[in-house]
């Protein structure tokens, strides 16, 4: 079909009303993922004539306009119709900012990773919730995270099975006054905390009220080579020792705020070996999300391609199952390699 229709509107600035001259807005048939571009006149405005698109269109086809300025974007989508063949759609830019929402890769290594051209084919926010996604995966089957991630106040029951002596202790014991409520006499003086490995401690407190009373809570002072009343025996398993005012048994029994996760700043050869397989990990993950989708289209159409810069998935997708085979190679390899760091993969 070769009949216009036409999708215009006015690109605005991030305030919803200042509108921005010069800018590239781009249409893409979601059907064919054919695109056509054009250039905001003095005045913002845009218009997308898709009767020029190559291989033309069908009626109900979806049509996307986006546009990416700087670190800036939006995209609008519509149904064609014969009958009423033009929409009006303004577009607004939003901040794309990497850092408050994504953590394990960017935008850019996603570009890069698809030959540099996959802002002609999907938007920015697909990009980005496509990365979001596959952090999700990641800090999922590792069940920590790889950035650092701040708990306040994570209270803990003290009973038979999250208080445990530490082998010092038992080493000791004889020497050491016995906590009065341990059944056994003996010192039960090492705790967990919920989330590793733990990157610092920001205050430890114990409760000393009793079953119905309020709580009453002792802030207590980490060990350092002075004097202390707890010491962190081990950050990769998150376990912390009482050297004095031990926890008591019940409900409440003592409370922690901390870091935990691995820190991108850290200066540690290990960290920064894990963080960069974690990196290869989500771009990875993503790219195999973002092909899929393209692909998922022409499943149901096997006369139509999809192409993202070089990478062609042929009629009906069945030509993407090299490149997605060689992805899930990589993406299992990756996994075993963080295992083989120390990293539990579930």
């Amino acid at each position: 079909m070769t009949d216009i229709f036409l999708l215009y509107g006015i690109l605005y600035d991030t305030d919803g009303t200042t509108p921005i001259a010069s800018a590239t807005v781009k249409g893409r048939n979601e059907s064919t993922n054919k695109t056509i571009s054009t250039t905001t006149n003095a005045d913002g405005q845009y218009m997308l004539d898709f009767g020029n698109i190559e291989d033309g269109w069908t009626e109900g086809d979806l049509f996307t306009a986006y546009v990416r300025y700087t670190n800036y974007d939006d995209d609008v989508t519509v149904t064609s119709s014969a009958d009423v063949p033009y929409s009006e759609q303004n577009l607004t830019l939003e901040l794309v900012q990497d850092s408050d929402e994504i953590n394990y890769c960017t935008i850019q290594d996603i570009y890069d990773e698809l030959d540099g051209k996959t802002t002609s084919d999907i938007s920015i926010s697909r990009v980005l919730k496509s990365i979001q996604r596959a952090e999700g995966r990641i800090d999922n089957r590792t069940d920590t995270s790889f950035k650092v991630v701040t708990i306040t106040d994570e209270v803990h029951t003290g009973d038979r099975y999250s208080l445990d002596t530490s082998p010092d202790s038992l080493d000791t014991f004889n020497s050491i006054n016995s906590r009065a409520d341990s059944m056994s006499g003996g010192i039960l003086n090492r705790v967990q905390l919920n989330n590793k490995p733990l990157i610092a401690v920001s205050s430890f407190s114990r409760n000393s009220a009793g079953p119905s009373e309020a709580d009453s809570w002792t802030a207590l002072t980490e060990q350092e080579g002075s004097s202390g009343d707890f010491y962190v025996e081990d950050k990769d398993s998150s376990v912390i020792d009482f050297l004095s005012d031990y926890p008591r048994f019940g409900k409440r029994s003592w409370k922690c705020s901390y870091t935990y996760g691995y820190d991108p700043t850290s200066t540690v050869r290990r960290t920064q070996m894990i963080l960069k397989l974690v990196e290869r990990l989500c771009i990875t993950l993503t790219s195999q999300m973002i092909i899929t989708t393209k692909a998922s289209g022409s499943i149901f159409d096997s006369d139509r391609d999809v192409k993202i810069g070089t990478i062609e998935v042929k009629a009906g997708s069945k030509s993407s199952a090299t490149y997605q085979s060689s992805l899930k190679i990589e993406i299992d390899e990756l996994w075993r390699e963080l295992g083989d760091l120390g990293i539990e993969v579930i």
